[in-house]
């Protein structure tokens, strides 16, 4: 596991950070010649495989008269040149929802997955398991219910970004403000989550783990 979450799930709490803001060390490929046909994009040029773009990932795709505009999901690689691509869908079993047909678009791929697998470490630290506690007896994978900590990766991650972008120049403020805004949110989801842990390999949970509990040991 390399995260609780991806970067579709980061679009539905704020497209922006594929658009207006963006880290742009961690754009994996894009270009002005995108080309989209109801649920399939392509552009010539680009290797989609080799760029390393994945199913959950975000394209960003900006129309000249910008009736497209905005963040969109990437649903499944075709091949090396044509991807599937949706507006966004409420469940990953939900068919892809045509964009529209139009050429020339200015499009981008920006994955925050190094920012994932991030903040796993530091929720599986909070929870006392591997691989941010090197001595635990479990690890992320032992988790049964891995979908209980998708909202608190969301805000850590975002989180980051937000940090990562803020320069402390003017105009950036609201920057600071997010960032701020989903540290508390991250703090607050990770003292809600009860996570269950497969101990001995079954399948099913043998023990709770609540990071907002606090064990006494006397000694």
């Amino acid at each position: 596991m390399n995260a609780f979450s991806n970067d579709v799930d980061l679009m539905k709490f704020e497209p922006n950070v594929f658009g207006l803001w963006f880290l742009s060390s961690q754009v994996l490929c894009g270009g002005d010649n995108g080309i989209v046909a109801g649920t399939q994009f392509t552009a010539s040029g680009v290797d989609f495989i080799a760029s390393g773009v994945q199913p959950g990932q975000v394209i960003w795709l900006q129309s000249s008269d910008d009736a497209i505009k905005g963040a969109f999901e990437i649903v499944e690689i075709l091949d090396a040149g044509h991807l599937t691509v949706s507006v966004v869908r409420t469940s990953d079993e939900q068919a892809a929802i045509p964009i529209g047909s139009t050429s020339g678009l200015v499009w981008r791929i920006v994955s925050y997955a190094a920012q994932g697998y991030e903040v796993l470490w530091r929720i599986s630290q909070r929870l006392g398991l591997s691989p941010g506690c090197s001595a635990a007896d479990y690890d992320v994978d032992d988790i049964v219910n891995a979908e209980s900590l998708r909202q608190a990766s969301v805000f850590g991650i975002l989180m980051m970004i937000f940090g990562a972008l803020y320069e402390g120049l003017d105009g950036q403020a609201v920057l600071n403000e997010k960032a701020e805004h989903y540290q508390w949110q991250f703090d607050t989801a990770i003292q809600r989550v009860h996570v269950k842990v497969d101990t001995d390999g079954d399948g099913d949970a043998e023990r709770t783990v609540q990071p907002g509990v606090i064990c006494l040991v006397r000694r």
